[in-house]
């Protein structure tokens, strides 16, 4: 072999290579460019993470489930994604319930007197198995507690009951933050928040609960209202120029003002159809309220539901005026929760006080006998 040939080898040879070199060179180039226009710790952008919302949690509560949680396709396989900042994630919780939000019924739950969560499943689930999913946890909640689920077909809430047969994909449970027993301790609240994020997670949904102390807080604060404005009025009709008072004489009043017995008392209807005060009769003898025409009675006692009564000074006249009637007929007096005369002008002034107490809950949003007060004002 001639050195010319030899030389045109060699000088191929480093033509290849520097062009094998030069390419590397470029490609190097061009991925660290690539790199730069992505966000510093971009990881797998397939991984199921929201950009720039790191997952938190409260202290002593289960870290928030998602729909992420499960093994889904995000996109179609032939979906380009040209940078991080475009991969849309449809599971999204957010923007799923965006436009679509159906609000629960305040006789149900609320923000305002409930610890109110919602949760999506990624698939319907059978009522039963919610059901003995939850029992065990939600069984020691020693307040009012609301399983409802959304009938898809109607857009309507209902209440969830074990033996319901269907299956639900949105769901909703609300824990009542007060009651007359007073505000939801610390430890039922950790349970319930705990116990429905562990139900969100086993089926694959989410739950957002707001802060810990944020519900605590609210649940101190509203049943320091109500304690301020729950007024349980009663009033006394005794015998004054007799022994006893007629039960006879009694029925006859209330057969005439439409008073129905339920249970142990006497109950007069307001025009909506609700309680609006009601009678009781003390007497000696063991006998059924029914037979109440062949009694000889000690005492009468009236009683008023400030909270639970539309209204409450109308109301209020009712009661007064049905009381005095029952003194004049039955020969007896009109006596405050002491036994003691009741005088007008601490007619007035109880009257006066309803109106204020009423006022102060209207102006919280809690209106006297409706849905809200019935709830908060139970037992």
């Amino acid at each position: 072999m001639s050195d010319l040939q030899i030389a045109m080898i060699v000088l191929g040879v480093a033509l290849v290579a520097a062009v094998w070199l030069y390419n590397r060179r470029v490609e190097k180039k061009h991925r660290r460019r690539a790199e730069q226009r992505l966000p510093g710790t971009v990881g797998d952008v397939l991984a199921p993470q929201a950009a720039g919302r790191p997952e938190k949690t409260e202290p002593g509560i289960a870290p928030e489930s998602s729909f992420m949680a499960a093994d889904l396709p995000l996109e179609p396989e032939n979906r380009a994604l040209a940078t991080a900042a475009e991969v849309d994630l449809p599971l999204d919780f957010a923007a799923a319930e965006e436009g679509r939000t159906i609000r629960v019924p305040d006789e149900w739950g609320d923000g305002r007197v409930d610890c109110l969560l919602r949760m999506e499943f990624v698939a319907p689930v059978p009522v039963s198995v919610l059901w003995e999913e939850h029992r065990d946890w939600s069984g020691s909640i020693d307040k009012p507690l609301q399983w409802l689920g959304l009938d898809e077909r109607s857009g309507r809430w209902h209440t969830l009951l074990p033996q319901d047969a269907d299956a639900v994909k949105q769901l909703a449970v609300a824990l009542q933050l007060a009651d007359r027993l007073g505000a939801v301790s610390e430890d039922t609240l950790r349970r319930f928040v705990d116990g429905a994020a562990r139900l969100a997670q086993r089926f694959v949904g989410r739950v957002e609960p707001p802060p810990f102390a944020d519900l605590l807080e609210r649940a101190q604060e509203l049943d320091a209202f109500c304690a301020s404005v729950d007024l349980q009025l009663s009033l006394h009709v005794l015998p004054k120029n007799t022994a006893q008072l007629s039960g006879a004489r009694l029925k006859a009043l209330v057969d005439q003002h439409g008073l129905r017995l339920e249970g142990e008392r006497f109950v007069s209807i307001d025009a909506a159809g609700a309680e609006a005060f009601a009678l009781l009769c003390r007497f000696p003898a063991t006998a059924p309220l029914e037979r109440v025409a062949e009694l000889a009675l000690s005492d009468l006692i009236l009683t008023l539901d400030v909270p639970r009564v539309a209204a409450g000074a109308q109301t209020f006249d009712r009661m007064i005026a049905f009381a005095r009637l029952c003194a004049t007929t039955l020969g007896g007096q009109l006596a405050d929760a002491h036994r003691k005369p009741l005088p007008d002008a601490t007619v007035a002034t109880i009257r006066r006080r309803i109106e204020e107490l009423q006022n102060r809950m209207a102006e919280r949003g809690i209106a006297a006998g409706g849905v809200r007060a019935l709830r908060l004002f139970a037992g």
